[in-house]
């Protein structure tokens, strides 16, 4: 029976699609040709060898991708029929079902080092592939085409019935390998509309319950604020603001007014962009936008080198004698580093990433000469600066001062790999169950769902607290139920990417106001 005949009869949960139990010892071959082709070099080819390669390197990549598609598929299925044969006979609850179904999602998801919700569009195309689209399946098996190809094809049918969905892939079975990609995804489209109109409808309208608001770093400590509405709704809003921007060149007869909107040097963009982010968080014109944004900075960053009182609160030693280096010495050891990291101007928005110092005391000068509140959080480090020293908490729940250390000690990130989602939960690494207690040792910022499905028959363990001045940062290992282990560094106190931080001699922390903060605040005053 061919490959195409298996796949169009479809498989059983917990079957074995396209015969991967008879392949002995696959995983192991499977690294020998990822072996062969890390050592492989195109040196001494010509061009067309060269381009040879090009073309079987595409075609290797289109098969790889359907077996990772059979089984990721076949995976998941059989982890499905465990969970339901144990639901059916009642060995666990309804949430405990649910949650071990999304601990196989999020198993798919670190073996395939991705986030859990790519993992589970990776599944849900997997099943599609392998049950309903035995034409893509094949073209894609033989490298004929990539994963994003039949990515196409599986999305632009997502609402159609299995017959209907079969149809579409016989239809363009021949055009796969002809079409560019917007065309093909055209002519999806065009054939699942008249297949079935009104699954297109049906479509159509529940997407408008997916409509959000989403905010994601940009570069050069810009960000972009996305709205996901109805098309009419979107359209509608960007065409009002556009007229207010066209009505700000309109003389309105009063002297002052006129005289500020021609003063005004903005341009169409900018101006949009200004009048939009004031209206929706109700700010009035010229406002500082009083929302807490976290920036980690270090004194160095605060006052930059050449500022009047940087040199007394940028960590050299103030000591009379200049070669002193008692480390006993009272004005000395109260001394602080120029920087958090040690090294230059560096400031961290939590969660987002890098952003100028520049731009940052920039942002605090518009706090003071607006009158805004302004709060400066003392947080101590080791002495190179690079992690956050821990404290512990007699509370089961971690809150307050200890969540918010957490939180800026993993970068207001998920700490499993290639998660990246925002931090929901602080999690014990050890239960408090099996005797685990609240502190910044044994907890780790993780993500609403890798929290649920640690639940599920994951462990954890602290390998290194961050505590030890001469260790590294802290660091847990997770296990899932498959045996996998995983690694879960924090990042440093600056985020990744950065210089190497010099090392200082030891700072003893000292309770009192320190020489930066008293020249800090004497620079506030005199501003």
């Amino acid at each position: 029976m061919s490959e195409q005949s298996q796949t169009e009869e479809g498989h059983e949960p917990g079957g074995d699609p396209a015969g991967l139990a008879v392949v002995p010892g696959l995983p192991d071959r499977l690294r020998a040709a990822a072996e062969a082709l890390s050592a492989a070099r195109p040196e001494g080819l010509d061009e067309s060898e060269l381009l040879e390669v090009l073309t079987a390197l595409e075609a290797t990549k289109g098969a790889a991708a359907a077996l990772q598609a059979r089984v990721t598929a076949q995976f998941v299925e059989q982890r499905d029929a465990r969970v339901a044969e144990q639901r059916a006979d009642e060995q666990i609850s309804a949430r405990d079902a649910r949650c071990r179904r999304r601990s196989s999602r999020a198993e798919v998801a670190l073996a395939r080092r991705c986030s859990p919700g790519q993992a589970d569009r990776h599944v849900g195309i997997a099943r599609a592939l392998v049950h309903e689209m035995p034409q893509t399946m094949a073209a894609l098996t033989v490298g004929a085409i990539g994963e994003w190809r039949a990515t196409i094809m599986v999305r632009e049918t997502a609402c159609l019935s299995v017959e209907d969905r079969m149809e579409v892939d016989r239809r363009l079975a021949g055009d796969l390998t002809r079409l560019g990609d917007k065309e093909l995804a055209a002519a999806a489209h065009r054939a699942a509309a008249d297949l079935d109109a009104e699954a297109m409808v049906r479509r159509r309208r529940k997407a408008v319950a997916s409509r959000s608001v989403s905010v994601r770093p940009a570069p050069d400590g810009m960000a972009w604020l996305s709205i996901l509405g109805p098309m009419v709704d979107a359209v509608g809003a960007f065409a009002a603001l556009r007229a207010a921007e066209s009505a700000r060149h309109v003389a309105t007869g009063d002297p002052q007014v006129d005289a500020e909107r021609a003063a005004d040097e903005r341009g169409r963009g900018a101006w949009m962009a200004d009048t939009a982010l004031e209206l929706l968080s109700g700010r009035a014109a010229g406002q500082v936008q009083p929302v807490e944004v976290g920036l980690v900075m270090g004194p160095g960053s605060l006052l930059p080198e050449g500022h009047p009182f940087a040199r007394v609160a940028g960590g050299g030693p103030t000591c009379a004698d200049p070669a002193c280096s008692d480390p006993a010495c009272p004005e000395t050891t109260r001394s602080v580093p120029t920087g958090a990291a040690g090294v230059g101007d560096e400031v961290e928005v939590v969660g987002h990433g890098a952003w100028p110092g520049d731009l940052a005391r920039e942002h605090l000068l518009r706090l003071c000469d607006a009158g805004t509140s302004t709060w400066l959080r003392r947080l101590w480090t080791t002495p190179e600066g690079r992690d956050l020293v821990a404290m512990d908490s007699a509370r089961r729940v971690f809150g307050g001062a200890l969540r918010r250390l957490i939180e800026l000690r993993d970068g207001g990130r998920c700490r499993v790999p290639w998660c990246g989602a925002p931090i929901r939960d602080i999690d014990h690494v050890d239960p408090v169950a099996g005797g685990g207690v609240t502190s910044a040792a044994n907890g780790m910022g993780v993500c609403q769902l890798h929290n649920l499905v640690k639940e599920a028959g994951w462990t954890g363990a602290v390998i290194e607290t961050g505590l030890d001045p001469g260790g590294g940062s802290h660091e847990a290992t997770l296990t899932t139920p498959t045996g996998s282990e995983y690694r879960c560094p924090a990042p440093p106190l600056l985020g990744r990417g950065r210089g190497a931080p010099s090392r200082r001699r030891a700072i003893r922390p000292d309770l009192r106001d320190s020489p930066f903060e008293i020249q800090l605040v004497a620079a506030f005053d005199a501003a």
